[in-house]
């Protein structure tokens, strides 16, 4: 009975190792926009690793697509990463020259390093595109006030307070850059 098992096994072994290698290519399903969508989900879980990696898949699948860099600029500002935030709108930038999002997140970051100058003229470009928008007003002004221009600053957060909802709470933090400047 022993040797008959024996027998068997070293068939089986025999007969597993005569089979011809195979190789399996896996393929990710993903599109980059799934990525991407994936990477905002796992941001508003707070798992900012896991979205910074989905957008950098995103970005790198799709050369032409500047959202993921600025999703991927976000979570590096949230995490007060601003050198890192600067890179991936430079970058997206870099993929479209025109849009405001990421003209106004870089000025926004060139603020905090206390590189005001240029952050001015990248706010300015934001507001230019999208005049009406709140938070490209709040940044404006913010650079202006920066840069010691303070009616100018004034001028700007009282029209983003204009444009902003009573629900928006971006709303408050205008009031009260507007009231420092008034006091």
């Amino acid at each position: 009975m022993k040797s008959k098992t024996l027998l068997l096994l070293c068939l089986c072994i025999l007969l597993g190792a005569c089979s011809m290698p195979r190789v399996i290519t896996l393929t990710d399903p993903l599109s980059p926009a799934e990525h991407n969508d994936l990477g905002v989900a796992y941001e508003q879980m707070g798992e900012f690793d896991l979205a910074l990696r989905q957008y950098e898949i995103a970005f790198t699948r799709d050369e032409q697509w500047d959202q993921p860099l600025i999703n991927h600029g976000n979570v590096h500002a949230g995490l007060e990463e601003w050198k890192e935030a600067e890179k991936s709108y430079r970058k997206a930038l870099e993929r479209n020259p025109e849009n405001p999002e990421a003209m106004n997140n870089l000025a926004y970051v060139l603020i905090i390093q206390n590189k005001e100058k240029e952050a001015l003229r990248w706010s300015a470009g934001a507001v230019q595109l999208q005049p009406d928008n709140p938070a490209f007003l709040n940044t404006r002004a913010m650079s202006l006030e920066k840069t010691g221009e303070t009616e100018k600053a004034r001028e700007a957060y009282l029209k983003a307070l204009n444009h902003a909802s009573a629900d928006n709470p971006l709303r408050k933090r205008i009031q009260a850059r507007l009231d420092s400047l008034n006091n």
